[in-house]
């Protein structure tokens, strides 16, 4: 079971390395990024149901939030894909709280790119919004519209859970990665019961 839950983490997030980096000021920064991620998706209706966070290099990322459906899905409502784009928004919205809008790193933009691509393909591909049929608005005009109001729920979303955001990027810095039950134990305070379950798995 254990190794099909590596080969399955290799192919969802991408290699692992068998170390953070050597440099703190980094690894906090990734963990807040990852833990707003988390987060977000956490507390947010038809998000993708959360799978792993880790501050662990994965491919070409510093860390990583990974999502598996419950079943297979076959086609996704405006409100799933609205919940991938406040998801997506969580990294850079957790790093401009806790570090400020001139610290935002590219792997915020990273973000920001795969936000942009929702929304576009929301307004373009499948019609998916309220203004589409006004004419005054153009199709970028919306999509930038649909990802402001993103940014913005996302941006609520952590503002009022700004405890368990410094209580998971504590977890991520002490443990690393942390699984979907993990995860809950943070959000729901369950510090002492996660520090109980790492020490039984040998962390």
């Amino acid at each position: 079971m254990q190794q099909l839950d590596f080969a399955r983490d290799k192919i969802i997030m991408g290699p692992e390395r068998k170390h953070r980096i050597p440099d703190d000021d980094t690894n906090w920064l990734t963990a807040y990024h990852e833990a707003g991620h988390t987060l977000v998706a956490y507390y947010t209706k038809d998000a993708t149901p959360l799978h792993k966070v880790t501050i662990i290099p994965r491919g070409q990322s510093l860390g990583h939030t990974s999502f598996i459906d419950d079943k297979e899905v076959y086609n996704r409502t405006v409100s799933q894909l609205k919940a991938s784009m406040d998801t997506a928004m969580g990294g850079r919205v957790a790093e401009e709280l806790v570090y400020g809008p001139d610290k935002v790193t590219t792997g915020a933009s990273n973000d920001l790119q795969q936000a942009t691509r929702i929304a576009t393909a929301m307004v373009m591909v499948n019609g998916m919004s309220e203004k589409v049929g006004l004419r005054s608005f153009s199709d970028q005009e919306i999509s930038s519209s649909q990802r402001e109001e993103s940014y913005e729920r996302a941006r609520g979303v952590l503002r009022q859970h700004n405890t368990e955001l410094v209580s998971l990027a504590k977890a991520l810095m002490k443990y690393e990665t942390l699984d979907k039950d993990e995860i809950r134990q943070v959000v729901e305070g369950n510090i002492k019961k996660l520090d109980a379950s790492k020490k039984t798995a040998g962390h």
